[in-house]
């Protein structure tokens, strides 16, 4: 007989690729940093070897996981001395463990040695931008390293630049380079040392510095956010020797009645602000201008008069602690409807728990200052610098704007209470059934994400009994989560999920769903638990999150439920099924029985509520009667609970009554195989871990079933071409079967009354199951095709 049908769609990617292998060499010189006007700059080679290697050490075993930039996602920046193809950008990619294959996180080696300067740049043609368009959001973490002197702490230097530019050849007279070759610069070499690589250089001390001199030898159409590391506070004319020395001297406004100085800015240490490298400079002694980049003042020494220039720190904060060898984390959001840039640092532990009490700042942005035009699309990257001091300057990315862009959220549902957390009650009742619910939203991007690992964190408090995942673009058939994915992770019984989700999310399907359902365990007291951390990961997006925090309490009443009632089919079951207990109060006082009502539900659907009757004692005893006109076939669920007439409550109880017979399967609608390049005749080709085949038996003992399968011709993309193989089945006996006709998959004979769940594709394996065969060379694209599934009641005749 046949029972059921299915259409559901497979795919199939097929690449072909060539690789080129290019190698490069980079020549290197040695140089100081903040060398005179009369000096050359050069700069220490990118492979010497580190000035702080125990630090570096430090930096890489305690780096978290960040994505894998190892393809063209970022360019190194371009630049040289004058007159000179010398390369001189200390900034490289490394890897978190070079001895781990599987870890493919990347970290950007901005420096690593005395007299340094580093740049990389987001590659706008691999489709790494900040879309001004829309709004954007990236994360990082960032590591400054420490002193190398630790009884000398302000001896590091200098500090790295989170930079937004559009800068372009000759965009000016003084620093005509744009793209990966901008640079801070002076008189046509890169500038370094209190720039960052990214502000205007204060080298020109002799004289009378020019109107727009400082600012057009910054990287020009920039905006950038700085982390200065050391402070450059000289302004006697004797220190002002050409080398940028004080950018972070304090900005005087006067005298005080008291005859005390007074200040616009005081730079005491460490800080991060923001602002425009190119913005203009005030040249007007002594008259300050809140909206100037750059100050300017003279002084006059035994070498006769130094002219330099102060920086006006916008949306400051002083003293920090940078250089303390911990990995910082950063969250950069772009705002287009305002055009608001603003940043979130320290606002992750380590761990990917979230921090309170970050440091947050934020700036609306002038979009025409970056000369965009019709464009769309920013540069963004970061440049940094050291000089006679030193530091680890690292950075590992965990999201990128245009690669994907989405976000996570956690809320809690008490199913038993029908209430969500947050929300105006927080409390749960000890035997609450607790779904843990995360939602992972994709909102654009140019990229799948795609192989998300979750880890989820519960509490001790509850008991977990596995879970689902719901995609938008599927959601009839939602991916389990199993038990046995739950492992305890310390000695007090907390423990986590971690599982590998199947599907990707991308443009096409934005929305997946995670529940985790858990009971809440009994107790004696009350508690207060704590948020729970989630991870949701991949090679091109991180994402952190924690579960609201909730109170789980003692209910003054409590409520006990019979067992489960299975029945093995509907013709064995009466006309009523009785469901019982008992009703009490916590804190043993009697019960008056006839105090008591009754709230009973069977599938959802509420029933007439009763009330008890009896003498006074410690329980309360309870009957009610489940008609049979109101079951199903399968799984039937029962909940009731209790009140008084002052108000008090028990928590839900649920009995579940369970009804054998019907046969049922379900299929992943979406399933492909792992690309290759261009195939070769009689080449098999293996599954990816998509595939979902799973057969329900209600049925009476002894009762069989048939799977069978037919596919169509894979047909490549946006087109007609046919692919030159075919979908085969390999099955136990090695035998290679073509799908072209209904082919047996699978059989089995139920041998308990037990309703039996079986997941086919768990035996398959390299050897056994679903597979490509190719008859001959393909061209690349990808391939689509339907299989038919068929579900048989019976065995196949032989």
């Amino acid at each position: 007989m046949l029972f059921n049908k299915k259409h559901y769609k497979i795919s199939f990617i097929f690449f072909i690729f060539n690789v080129l292998i290019v190698m490069c060499l980079f020549k290197v010189a040695s140089l100081e940093v903040n060398a005179a006007n009369s000096v050359e700059p050069n700069v220490a080679p990118v492979d010497v070897e580190p000035a702080d290697p125990d630090d570096l050490k430090n930096a890489l075993d305690t780096a978290p996981r960040g994505l894998d930039i190892s393809d063209p996602t970022f360019l190194r920046g371009e630049f040289h001395k004058k007159d000179s193809d010398e390369d001189m950008n200390s900034s490289k990619v490394i890897k978190r463990n070079e001895n781990n294959p599987n870890d493919k996180t990347g970290i950007l080696r901005v420096t690593h040695n005395f007299n340094q300067l580093g740049a990389i740049w987001s590659n706008t043609s691999e489709s790494n931008f900040l879309d001004i368009s829309q709004d954007q959001s990236m994360s990082m973490w960032l590591y400054f390293g420490k002193p190398l002197n630790l009884a000398e702490p302000r001896e590091v230097g200098d500090g790295m630049a989170f930079v937004l530019q559009n800068a372009k050849d000759d965009s000016s007279p003084l620093n005509p380079f744009g793209g990966i070759r901008a640079i801070s610069r002076f008189d046509g070499s890169p500038a370094p040392g209190e720039t960052l690589g990214v502000w205007g250089a204060d080298f020109n001390n002799l004289g009378s510095a020019s109107r727009a001199s400082i600012s057009q030898t910054a990287i020009q159409n920039s905006f950038a956010i700085e982390f200065d590391t050391f402070l450059n506070r000289l302004t006697r004319a004797d220190d002002i020797n050409g080398k940028g020395v004080s950018f972070d001297a304090d900005i005087l406004n006067g005298r005080g009645s008291d005859g005390n100085f007074t200040y616009h800015q005081q730079i005491h240490g460490q800080h991060i602000s923001m602002d425009y490298p190119d913005g203009y400079a005030n040249y007007t002694i002594d008259e300050y201008d809140p909206n100037a980049t750059y100050m300017k003042e003279i002084t006059s020494g035994n070498n006769g008069s130094r002219t330099f220039f102060k920086m006006n720190h916008k949306n400051l904060h002083d003293n920090l602690s940078l250089t303390n060898e911990k990995w910082h984390h950063m969250t950069v959001k772009f705002n287009h409807a305002t055009s608001t840039l603003s940043y979130a640092f320290d606002d992750k532990n380590i761990d990917g728990t979230a921090n309170s009490t970050g440091i947050v700042g934020s700036q609306k942005l002038d979009m025409n200052h970056f000369k965009l035009g019709d464009s769309k699309k920013l540069m963004w990257g970061f440049t940094g610098s050291t000089g006679r001091f030193t530091e680890n300057n690292l950075i590992v990315f965990e999201s990128i704007p245009s690669f994907v862009n989405a976000d996570s959220n956690v809320n809690l549902k008490d199913t038993t209470k029908g209430t969500e957390i947050p929300g105006p009650d927080d409390k749960v009742n000890i035997g609450d059934n607790l779904d843990f619910v995360y939602n992972l939203n994709y909102k654009n991007g140019s990229k799948e994400w795609s192989k998300i690992s979750t880890s989820m964190n519960l509490p001790q408090e509850v008991t977990f009994n596995g879970g689902k995942i719901t995609y938008d673009d599927d959601p009839d058939h939602p991916e389990e989560i199993k038990e046995n994915e739950f492992s305890i992770i310390d000695g007090n019984g907390n423990g986590k999920v971690e599982h590998l989700m199947l599907r990707s999310l991308s443009n096409n399907n934005k929305h997946a769903k995670i529940e985790l359902h858990t009971v809440v365990n009994n107790r004696t007291e009350p508690v207060i638990v704590n948020k729970q951390h989630a991870r949701f990961s991949s090679d091109n997006f991180i994402v952190d999150d924690d579960t609201p925090s909730f109170n789980i309490v003692i209910p003054s009443m409590s409520l006990t439920v019979s067992d489960r009632v299975d029945y093995k089919n509907m013709e064995s079951v009466p006309d009523l099924t009785a469901i019982s207990g008992n009703v009490s109060y916590s804190n043993g006082s009697l019960i008056n029985p006839s105090d008591v009502t009754m709230h009973p539900n069977i599938n959802g659907i509420e029933q007439n509520t009763f009330k008890l009757f009896g003498n006074t004692s410690q329980n309360a005893h309870y009957i009610f009667d489940v008609q049979k006109n109101n079951l199903h076939v399968g799984s039937n669920v029962v909940t009731i609970f209790a009140n008084d007439n002052l108000g008090n409550s028990t928590s839900v109880g649920s009995v579940v009554i369970f009804i054998g017979g019907g046969l049922d399967y379900k299929v992943s609608k979406y399933v492909s195989f792992e690309p290759i390049n261009v195939g070769y005749a009689g080449q098999i080709v293996p599954r990816q871990d998509d595939w979902h085949i799973q057969v329900t038996d209600g049925r009476s003992i002894g009762r069989s079933w048939t799977l069978q399968a037919k596919a169509t011709e894979l047909i490549k993309e946006d087109s007609t071409q046919k692919l030159d193989g075919e979908i085969v089945y390999k099955n136990s006996v090695g035998n290679v079967l073509p799908l072209t006709n209904l082919t047996d998959i699978y059989t089995n004979t139920k041998q308990s009354e037990e309703k039996q769940i079986v997941n086919v594709e768990d035996d398959w394996n390299s050897n056994l199951g679903m597979f490509l065969k190719l008859n001959n060379e393909n061209s690349s694209g990808r391939y689509h095709a339907t299989i038919n599934w068929i579900l048989n009641d019976g065995l196949p005749n032989k």
